[in-house]
């Protein structure tokens, strides 16, 4: 009998250990799969308590992370998530597409956010070519008229922040808001979007976004 009950307490005990066990792995190891395009997986992962989206790259039994954004927000959740393989001047390259939807508040304000995030990669070459940010907001602001702040009114606005993303059909890529319109082309020499003779353009270059 004795004998009986140290068996039932052993099972017991390695029942409830690789319980617990299994709970712990599940907790480090949580992560979120996006999409999945050719060799390329793109999730959210959490290292050292840190959010990040990356995509992960395998190639012959080997795995390179390219990590695509360090993510703030515990509840952050991207929308409408793409990879997109394409082709310019014969190199494979992706178009990594995500949006996203924010919103701030205030007892004087509240702000409604739509962000568009458009990446375009050298996989091959774990390369960062273009990276944008297109934001569109919803304003709607209390303003007070005199400095005893005793009348108010309502104040709706929009606001638009950044330039929007149009990928070609040839790989080619259009960065427009409402004064700009300029036109890159990858170059493979320098591995490098640059801006097209002719193009449109009152600015410098879209910065490269890491």
């Amino acid at each position: 009998m004795k004998q009986l009950f140290l068996i039932c307490l052993l099972v017991v005990s390695t029942v409830t250990f690789s319980q617990k066990k299994k709970a712990t792995s599940k907790k480090s190891s949580a992560k979120s799969v996006l999409a999945k395009v050719d060799n390329l997986t793109a999730e959210i992962i959490t290292v050292n308590k840190q959010k990040q989206l990356v995509l992960f790259v395998v190639n012959e039994g080997v795995q390179d992370t390219l990590r695509l954004k360090i993510i703030d927000n515990a509840n952050y959740s991207p929308l409408n998530f793409k990879i997109t393989p394409f082709t310019a001047s014969n190199v494979k390259l992706y178009h990594i597409h995500w949006e996203e939807k924010n919103a701030i508040s205030t007892k004087l304000k509240k702000e409604e956010q739509d962000i568009v995030e458009s990446q375009i990669w050298n996989v091959a070459k774990k390369e960062l070519l273009i990276g944008n940010v297109q934001k569109s907001s919803h304003i709607v602001e209390t303003v007070f008229l005199d400095k005893n702040k005793t009348a108010s009114e309502t104040q709706e606005r929009n606001r638009k922040e950044g330039f929007e993303f149009n990928l070609l059909p040839n790989g080619d890529l259009i960065l427009k808001n409402k004064t700009q319109q300029n036109t890159y082309a990858y170059n493979v020499a320098s591995d490098k979007y640059e801006m097209k003779k002719g193009s449109v353009s009152k600015s410098t270059s879209s910065k490269k976004r890491r």
